[in-house]
Order: structure tokens, then sequence, then C-alpha cells
């Protein structure tokens, strides 16, 4: 892609992104580009997360979380190694 680039999007987004723009006081460009940024790193903070729901240990989640108060963290408790 180039390092400048054009975007199309329907009118009313246009709109609603020229508004919110003169709101805050910065182009239109600047908010784009901000929002843009702000969904990418939201979409790889999920896929993030979703891999480590992929490889979470359930059955540890439930006896870490089913035992009595007061007890010390056994040894199975702790993060494995990677």
């Amino acid at each position: 892609m180039a390092d400048d680039a054009a975007i199309h999007v329907r009118k009313e987004l246009g709109e609603a992104l020229a508004a919110e723009a003169a709101r805050a006081g910065v182009s239109v460009e600047a908010l784009a580009e901000e929002a843009i940024a702000r969904h990418l790193e939201a979409r790889k903070t999920l896929a993030h997360f979703a891999a480590l729901k992929a490889n979470a240990d359930l059955d540890l989640l439930d006896r870490v979380l089913s035992r009595q108060g007061g007890e010390a963290p056994a040894e199975d408790d702790r993060v494995p190694a990677r």
C-alpha cells in the first residue's frame, strides 16, 4: 500500500467522522488514523486472548477455584514454565 492512501466510506459515516473531528479539534485524517490504529490493536488483543483461551487448562482452573480458603498454593497451581 502507498504511504498515503485514500479510503472511501459511506456518506453518513464520513459526515459523522467530520463532525467528531471538529468537536475534537483534529483533522478528519488524524481521527480516522487513530480510529483505525485502535481498531487494529483491539483485534490483536482479541486474537491474543483467544489463543490464551484455546490453551487454557480448565481442569486446573476448576481445581484452584474450588479449593477451600486458607490453603497454600499447591505445586500444580503454578504456571508451567515455557
